[in-house]
């Protein structure tokens, strides 16, 4: 039997290792010098103020939104096509989701749904830059701008990704990273937040902190709705490693990408993934659309390429299809979110990948393709 092809290899080793050992010899294991050197590392990569470590992505959008004052009565317009976290920080802090459509090309948020979206409740816009995509700055502000209302990012897939040389991170008010296995970046599971607003990352220190602030030396508790979610040394310091290797890690992934697109372009069934001039794509998942066959295409191919050794996925969710948010309030048909719900394939890209594996990937994918016309 072949080898398996895995859809991703966490980027890890001796200096992982190294620093995980120097954490557990220091008997310090909790929120500590590493979690502050990997907040101090990830705000530099991603040229904002302020980097703050929490739990995961999930309790990071909702610590944003928390320090934003959003809650009951509010309405937060998030895309359809997204993983349910991001609909469940909102549903989490009281408010109410208001879904969305996206690109057809850069599977982001459509634009024009956005603007038509916002209402006199609106308290805040949770656009995602989807797998990697970054999303473009200056239209998603100027909606924002113009109705005066917070962008929160989920970019939980996007670290190490730009727009405009701009690293995800800094375009917006606040962006939230995960550090899930599957990410370009990991510890294991985690998040970090990025801001340049100082009064809202003090804000969001003090509600993850049991409700502390520090004010002119002294430490005091002053919010009796704050929680705990601080984040371990131990996965910092796997994450100090870890960020020493993104840039690497990123142009490693971008090289299977794109090799991947050279070979996928004229192939009759698929539609390989659009990268705009202005966007570096980190490729956290690279993703086809699937045109070839019944509407079970798609999950067919999946399984054909499972039996080949070889791991694929969807791509995600239409929130609206899911039974958790088949009531929430929708703007438009939300047809493309549910097209690439049904028909988008994400194909392994995995950091030690050879030219020989990416080619039985392809051969593997023409043969599924031809199997299902």
């Amino acid at each position: 039997m072949s080898e398996r092809i895995p859809l991703i290899d966490p980027v890890v080793g001796e200096e992982e290792l190294a620093n995980v050992e120097s954490v557990l010899d220091s008997g310090y294991m909790t929120q500590g010098p590493y979690a502050e050197e990997f907040e101090e590392r990830f705000a530099d990569r991603a040229d904002a103020d302020h980097a703050i470590t929490v739990t995961s992505c999930t309790t990071g959008m909702e610590l944003a939104l928390e320090a934003y004052g959003v809650g009951r009565g509010d309405e937060v317009v998030v895309p359809d096509f997204t993983h349910p976290a991001t609909g469940n920080a909102v549903v989490h802090v009281g408010a109410e989701p208001v879904l969305v459509d996206v690109d057809r090309e850069t599977y982001n948020v459509d634009l024009d749904d956005l603007r038509a979206a916002i209402t006199d409740d609106t308290a805040a816009l949770l656009p995602v830059s989807w797998g990697g995509q970054p999303l473009p700055t200056e239209p998603v502000r100027a909606v924002a701008d113009e109705h005066d209302i917070p962008v929160i990012e989920d970019a939980a897939c996007s670290s190490g990704a730009a727009y405009d040389g701009d690293p995800v991170g800094s375009q917006f008010d606040v962006s939230v990273f995960s550090f899930h296995p599957r990410k370009v970046l990991t510890t294991g599971e985690g998040g970090m937040i990025t801001t340049d607003d100082d009064d809202l990352a003090r804000e969001i220190r003090s509600i993850k902190n049991f409700g502390t602030d520090q004010r002119e030396g002294e430490i005091g508790f002053v919010r009796a709705d704050a929680t705990n979610l601080r984040f371990s040394d131990i996965l910092a310091a796997v994450g100090v490693a870890q960020i020493q290797k993104l840039d690497d890690i990123v142009e490693r992934r971008r090289e299977i990408a794109h090799r991947y697109t050279d070979r996928l372009e004229a192939v009759d069934g698929v539609t390989t993934p659009q990268e705009p001039p202005e966007a570096t794509h980190n490729f956290q998942s690279y993703c086809v659309y699937v045109e070839a066959g019944g509407e079970d295409a798609r999950d067919e191919i999946i399984d054909a390429l499972a039996e080949r050794d070889i791991e694929s996925q969807i791509g995600t969710y239409a929130l609206h299809d899911t039974d958790a948010f088949a009531d929430a309030d929708a703007v438009g048909d939300l047809e493309t979110s549910y097209a690439l719900q049904q028909n988008l394939l994400t194909l392994p890209v995995a950091h030690t990948m050879t030219d020989e594996d990416q080619g039985r990937v392809v051969d593997a994918l023409v043969e599924a393709l031809d199997a299902v016309k």
